[in-house]
């Protein structure tokens, strides 16, 4: 707005937004996000029990790598998804917004199971899984979220692709490594094939996503103030 001051013309600074108008804005943001997490890491649950048996081959490369005992299933192969939607996420809103998903989804979850218990929908907490590979992979999966959003944001820029890369890869690897030692894995010559193969999949999946995030890119930009990746 104009006015005029003893003759002096000024501009009125806009208002700033209101906080229920700020809080029903972050709420629309935070929506697909966390049902982006939500149907990666339900999928990769859905999947946990089914061995990926069509990497039998990978038994001739060492003996370790043999699948009988079902340590490659296609949960594990799956779930770095999750670092796909956190790049998205970083792209579009930023770290606050993606970190807040990442809270989000946690906290529902273990809301969901307690209330789970308390109405006797689950026996117990076994059910679903044993307290201490519970406890590792949720504190792997949350330190690797960690990770991924703040290399994307580091890296994000030009080239576009070197953020979601390095973010996905290096998230990836976090996870894989305290997981692997949350339970009581040992980092020996017998063990060293199985986290190669691992660190693999990291790598393969932060190197394929880079082609959806490519078709994406035109639809999902960046906010005011975030450019590049």
């Amino acid at each position: 707005m104009m006015m005029l001051d003893n003759g002096v013309e000024r501009r009125t600074p806009p208002k700033k937004a209101g906080v229920v108008s700020r809080g029903v804005t972050v709420t629309g943001q935070l929506v697909l996000p966390v049902l982006g997490l939500f149907g990666a890491l339900g999928l990769a649950w859905a999947c946990r029990s089914y061995v990926a048996t069509d990497f039998r081959f990978l038994a001739g490369l060492h003996p370790s790598l043999d699948l009988r005992d079902g340590w490659l299933t296609w949960g594990v192969l799956l779930l770095p998804c999750v670092f796909f939607v956190l790049n998205l996420t970083s792209r579009r809103y930023g770290p606050a917004i993606t970190f807040a998903a990442v809270l989000l989804v946690w906290g529902f979850l273990a809301g969901g199971i307690a209330l789970a218990l308390r109405q006797d929908a689950i026996s117990s907490f076994e059910a679903i899984a044993s307290p201490r590979s519970a406890a590792a992979l949720v504190g792997a999966m949350f330190l690797g979220q960690i990770v991924n959003i703040y290399l994307f944001d580091w890296f994000r820029g030009i080239p576009w692709w070197k953020a979601p890369l390095v973010a996905a890869f290096c998230g990836g690897l976090v996870f894989t490594a305290v997981f692997h030692t949350a339970m009581g894995g040992d980092w020996n010559a017998g063990t060293l094939p199985r986290l190669g193969v691992l660190g693999a999949v990291q790598f393969i999946w932060a190197l394929s996503q880079l082609a959806p995030t490519q078709l994406l890119r035109r639809a999902i930009r960046p906010e005011s103030g975030y450019g590049g990746a």
